[in-house]
């Protein structure tokens, strides 16, 4: 439902950034895709984003230019990133599931922009995992909120009714703000 919106070569508007797959919105079978759609992308753009990859790398640096950050653990976990994921699907699987509603879905982006600067600091994996959830979780929470309609599986108890006009279009969030286009 959605995605990075890419290029038929799965670019997206970051420089280095390639998408294929459910993750990727490339137009070709819009929104609510079935599972065989995303799977036929994600080998069909999947294999175009890698040669695509392939053919725009640079020369890679040799591995002893890439320095190691000294602050970050490389195997190990963390028990306050544990606890943010679990505080994050839980809000998400409560209040941002199919069936949502407006106060609700304020509610959540409050308690969750909240969380903000409680995140572990990405010193692991775990971390990392939190940091990217936590974001990922505020993305879809901002978007369901914008989108004042009902649509394929997004339900909306306080619009349940479908408007093409106004919202037959993606999502597109840049920042904090969240437009149809």
């Amino acid at each position: 439902m959605g995605g990075v919106r890419t290029d038929l070569n799965g670019r997206a508007s970051i420089s280095g950034l390639y998408a294929a797959g459910e993750v990727a919105c490339t137009g070709v079978h819009g929104a609510n895709r079935l599972a065989s759609n995303s799977l036929l992308e994600g080998l069909v753009y999947g294999a175009r984003a890698a040669r695509t990859m392939r053919d725009e790398m640079q020369t890679p640096q040799p591995p002893s230019a890439i320095a190691p950050q000294a602050s970050v653990q490389r195997n190990g976990s963390s028990p306050d990133g544990d606890k943010s994921i679990r505080k994050v699907q839980s809000l998400m699987w409560q209040n941002v599931a199919v069936v949502r509603e407006g106060k609700m879905l304020r509610q959540t982006l409050s308690e969750l922009t909240a969380m903000q600067p409680s995140v572990p600091k990405a010193s692991d994996r775990r971390a990392h995992e939190a940091a990217n959830i936590l974001q990922t979780g505020i993305l879809i929470t901002r978007s369901a909120l914008a989108r004042e309609e009902s649509r394929g599986a997004h339900y909306r108890l306080d619009y349940p009714i479908k408007n093409d006009r106004k919202f037959a279009k993606h999502s597109v969030v840049r920042g904090d703000v969240v437009s149809f286009g």
